[in-house]
C-alpha cells in the first residue's frame, strides 16, 4: 500500500515543535522504562508502515508500563479516530505533561493546539515540519515526512533526495516504501522492485511490503505474482484490507467479469460528482446533506435520473419527493440499461409495499452481480424479512470489495437484531476508524450503548455527532433524553 495515500492524515496528526534550533540527534523520552521506551518507538515504526492496529497496542503498553509517559499518551491518540476515546486519553496524558523532558514538551506542545488532540487547531505543519527537521535532523521519519511533501508537490527531484539522506542514516522501510512507488510512477521499475525487495528484507514482519510489492506486480500485469504477494501480506495480517480487494479483483478479472466503475448517463463530471456524494451521505443516514448534492447534480444536469429518483425517497421535503417521483418516471427512457432498471425496481416498491421482491431483486443481481447499489437492494430487502444472517453476509462482502463504509454500520445494526453485541461494536468501531470525519457512525455507537444500557457512553457518543455537525439533530435529541440516566459528574 502507497504510503503517501495516508500523507494527510498523518500530516494532520503529525508531531511537530514551534522552534527551530537543535535539541538532540534524536528525540529522547523521559521515561526510566527501558521497555516503555522500546514500545515507543516500536509503536512509531507501525505507525509509519500501515500498521495502526499495531501502533496502538504498542503504545498502549508504553502507557500500562509507566502510567506518566505523557508522550506516549498523545502517540496513542494520534492512534484513536474515535474521538471520544482520543479526547479521554489526552485528558489522562494532560496530568503528566510536567513530567516530560523538554524534547517532549516541544513534541506536546503542538499537539496540544491541534484540533486532533482537542485544543483550537491552527497549526500549520507543512511549515512545522521543516522546523522540526532542524531540532532533530537524524530522525529519519521527519526527514520522510519531509520526502513526502515534497512527493505530494509533485518534486520527485527533492523527494527521491530526502528519501535518500533518510536511508543513508539507517535503512528504514518507510523511506524505501515511498521510494519505490516514486520509481514505479517514473516508469523505473527495476528501481522500484529492488526498493521494495529491501523493504521486505528489513520488515519482513509486516503485511505493507508485501502489498507494496504486489502492487508492483500488479504494474507489470502479471497477477500471478501480484496475487502471491497479496497473499503473503495476509498471512501477516488477515485484516490487511488493502491486499483482500486486491485479490477479489484479479479473481474476478480473470474469470471474466466487469467490475469496472459505473458509468452513469449524465456526461457533466460535475453532476456525477454531486450525486455520488449525496449517495454516501443517504447511506450515512445525513438526509439533508444528501438531499443537498441531488438537488445539486440535478442544477448541474437536469436531464440526470438517478438523482431525481434518490430525491424520491430521501426523507425532508414530501412535495419534493412528489415532484421528483414524476421527473424520474420522465427521464427514464433516456437513462442508461443500468439505471432504468433501478429507477423501475424502487419505483415498483414504493408503489407496491407489501409485494414479495425476490425474484425482481434476483433479476438484478444476474444482470448487475458487481453494482453495490443492487447489493444494497437485496441487503436491505433482506434486512426487512429479519434475514438478519444473510444481510450481514452482504454487507461483509461489500466492505471487502468496495470499501463502502455506511456498510459497517448496516453490518452494526443487522448483529444488535440478532443479539450479537460484541459484533455489532465491533463493525461500529470499524465504521467510527473508516469514516471518523462523519457523525453517524458516533449517532450509531451511542445507540449501540444506549442498547447496552451505558446511558454515559451514549450520551457521550451522541453529544460528539452533534459537536461533529449540529445540523445532525437527531443526535442532540438522543443525548437531552439521556440526560437523567448517564453518570452524574462528581
Amino acid at each position: 500500500m502507497k504510503n503517501n495515500a495516508l500523507f494527510i492524515f498523518i500530516l494532520f496528526t503529525l508531531f511537530i515543535s514551534g522552534c527551530s534550533q537543535k535539541v538532540s540527534d534524536y528525540v529522547e523520552y523521559s521515561t526510566t522504562s527501558s521497555e516503555a521506551a522500546k514500545q515507543m518507538n516500536s509503536g512509531l515504526r507501525y505507525q509509519d508502515n500501515v500498521a495502526q492496529h499495531l501502533a496502538r497496542e504498542s503504545f498502549q503498553k508504553a502507557v500500562d508500563l509507566d502510567p506518566e509517559f505523557a508522550i506516549a499518551y498523545y502517540s496513542l491518540a494520534q492512534m484513536h479516530r474515535d474521538a471520544v476515546k482520543r479526547n479521554a486519553i489526552v485528558k489522562k496524558g494532560k496530568q503528566f505533561v510536567s513530567k516530560a523532558n523538554e524534547s517532549e514538551k516541544i513534541l506536546i506542545g503542538n499537539m496540544a493546539k491541534d484540533s486532533w488532540w482537542g485544543g483550537e487547531g491552527g497549526v500549520d505543519w507543512s511549515e512545522e515540519i521543516e522546523r522540526y527537521n532542524k531540532l532533530f535532523p537524524k530522525e529519519i521519519r521527519y526527514i520522510n515526512y519531509l520526502g513526502n511533501m515534497a512527493n505530494y508537490d509533485g518534486d520527485d527531484k527533492s523527494a527521491e533526495a530526502y528519501y535518500k539522506q533518510s536511508l543513508s542514516i539507517k535503512e528504514n522501510s518507510d523511506a524505501l516504501n515511498s521510494l519505490g512507488y516514486l520509481y514505479s510512477r517514473q516508469g523505473k521499475m527495476e528501481e522500484a522492485k529492488d526498493a521494495f525487495e529491501r523493504q521486505i528484507n528489513i520488515s519482513p514482519d509486516l503485511a505493507n511490503p508485501y502489498d507494496s510489492m504486489g502492487d508492483y506486480y500488479l504494474e507489470k500485469k502479471d497477477n500471478k505474482n501480484a496475487k502471491e504477494y497479496f497473499q503473503k501480506a495476509l498471512a501477516i495480517d488477515s485484516e490487511f484490507i488493502s491486499s483482500k480487494r486486491k485479490i477479489w479483483r484479479i479473481d474476478e478479472e480473470e474469470a471474466g467479469n466487469d467490475i469496472s466503475s459505473t458509468e452513469w448517463s449524465s456526461d457533466s463530471t460535475n453532476a456525477v460528482n454531486a450525486f455520488m456524494s449525496g449517495f454516501w451521505q443517504f447511506y450515512n443516514i445525513h438526509w439533508s446533506k444528501a438531499r443537498e448534492e441531488f438537488e445539486k447534480a440535478v442544477q448541474i444536469d437536469p436531464e440526470f435520473a438517478m438523482p431525481y429518483l434518490f430525491l424520491v425517497f430521501t426523507p425532508g421535503d414530501s412535495a419534493r419527493s412528489v415532484e421528483a417521483k414524476k421527473i424520474a418516471e420522465g427521464l427514464a427512457p433516456t437513462a442508461s440499461q443500468y439505471e432504468r432498471d433501478m429507477i423501475e425496481y424502487y419505483l415498483y416498491r414504493m408503489d407496491n409495499p407489501d409485494v414479495d421482491l425476490s425474484s425482481r431483486i434476483s433479476k438484478l443481481k444476474a444482470n448487475y452481480p458487481y453494482k453495490s447499489f443492487v447489493m444494497i437492494t437485496e441487503a436491505g430487502d433482506l434486512y426487512s424479512k429479519k434475514e438478519y444472517k444473510k444481510a450481514i453476509d452482504i454487507y461483509t462482502a461489500m466492505w471487502e470489495r468496495f470499501d463502502f463504509a455506511p456498510s459497517l454500520n448496516m453490518m452494526g445494526y443487522a448483529n444488535m437484531q440478532l443479539g450479537n453485541m460484541e459484533a455489532a461494536r465491533s463493525a461500529f468501531e470499524d465504521y467510527i476508524y473508516n469514516n471518523f470525519m462523519h457523525p453517524n457512525p458516533y449517532d450509531s455507537m451511542g445507540e449501540y450503548w444506549e442498547k447496552m444500557e451505558k446511558y454515559q457512553s451514549a450520551y457521550d457518543y451522541y453529544m460528539m455527532a452533534y459537536t461533529m455537525d449540529s445540523t445532525f439533530s437527531i443526535s442532540k435529541e438522543r443525548a437531552d433524553a439521556l440526560e437523567d440516566k448517564k453518570t452524574p459528574v462528581k
